[in-house]
């Protein structure tokens, strides 16, 4: 486990005191799973309380979390490498998961721990209040209180438990050598991706973020991108890893990414690709043949990037771009 990662566990169980207790003495993988579930149910239900719904009325964009980036961070992500790739995604899923302990406190605190995750915005209703506030000339910190104000603290810090139990669980607590695949994927076009499909050739999905809104445009000042993730695993006693495709859509044209972690790295590495038009099977099936840890496409002025932090590890990092092409 690296440094990074073993942090990441640290600060898990020091804000999810009672779910470390219980992963700590669970026996088996299949008990670890089970806990997961309950998580996840006692988070989407905090989420339909916060919202006035029942859980049953809950909907699949209620339970999404779109992010919005700081430009620091964006800054930081965009140009990543190698274990660099690794701490950035840990800090934002750190700084996310420590929102689990801040119901109780008020929009600022939650605020100032946004921020310092290196976002503006968690989940699509905060998002939409915090980029009418930067559209309309207010800095970061500004915009992000917006946020929390309207979406408020209970969703924001419901929205933030159900992507760390999906995310964090499986590559924290694992009886059984894990094969995972966590990418963030920006979005820097004018549009929003919209999930349309995807493909296993090994393995199974864990987590999707649909939709990724578009970047928010501040005339005259700069762009706001957003990101969002999206995670794969092996499945549960498989003997070879996770090789995963997926395809959002912008403007009806396919975006597509390709990622591969196997459980041996005798064949292949941790690899990915990525292609406009593709088929998510396709991808899937083309990060075996290319094995590449980076790789950049262009087509009808978008460009599509996604690196991986390393060949080797049984948990893939990745960041992902999608973006006009420059003149």
């Amino acid at each position: 486990m690296s440094t990074s990662l073993h942090s990441l566990k640290s600060s898990f169980r020091s804000v999810y005191p009672e779910y470390a207790k219980l992963l700590d003495s669970a026996k088996s993988q299949a008990e670890i799973k089970k806990l997961q579930s309950q998580f996840l149910k006692e988070a989407q239900y905090n989420l339909a309380k916060a919202l006035n719904k029942t859980p049953e009325q809950l909907l699949a964009a209620d339970q999404t979390a779109p992010i919005a980036l700081t430009q620091k961070q964006y800054e930081n992500l965009i140009n990543a490498t190698g274990n660099v790739i690794e701490q950035q995604l840990h800090v934002i899923l750190d700084g996310t998961s420590r929102l689990k302990s801040m119901e109780k406190d008020d929009p600022a605190t939650v605020t100032a721990q946004i921020v310092i995750s290196g976002l503006v915005a968690l989940g699509g209703i905060a998002y939409k209040a915090a980029g009418t506030e930067l559209v309309a000339g207010a800095v970061e910190a500004a915009a992000a209180y917006a946020g929390v104000e309207v979406a408020t603290v209970g969703a924001v810090c419901a929205i933030a438990a159900i992507v760390i139990v999906a995310i964090l669980i499986p590559i924290i607590y694992f009886m059984e050598k894990p094969a995972n695949c966590i990418v963030l994927l920006i979005n820097e076009l004018d549009d929003e991706l919209a999930f349309k499909s995807d493909a296993n050739v090994h393995g199974k999905p864990m987590l999707m973020t649909t939709p990724i809104p578009q970047a928010v445009v501040i005339p005259g000042v700069r762009t706001v991108a957003t990101a969002g993730f999206i995670a794969t695993e092996k499945r549960e006693d498989a003997l070879v890893g996770t090789q995963y495709g997926f395809t959002f859509s912008y403007k009806n044209i396919d975006l597509t990414f390709g990622v591969e972690c196997p459980l041996t790295g005798i064949y292949v590495d941790n690899n990915c690709y990525c292609g406009i038009g593709i088929s998510p099977n396709d991808a899937a099936e083309k990060t075996d043949s290319t094995n590449k840890q980076s790789y950049t496409t262009s087509k009808d002025g978008i460009t599509l990037s996604i690196t991986c932090n390393s060949g080797s590890g049984s948990i893939a990092y990745y960041v992902a771009r999608a973006y006009k092409t420059p003149a």
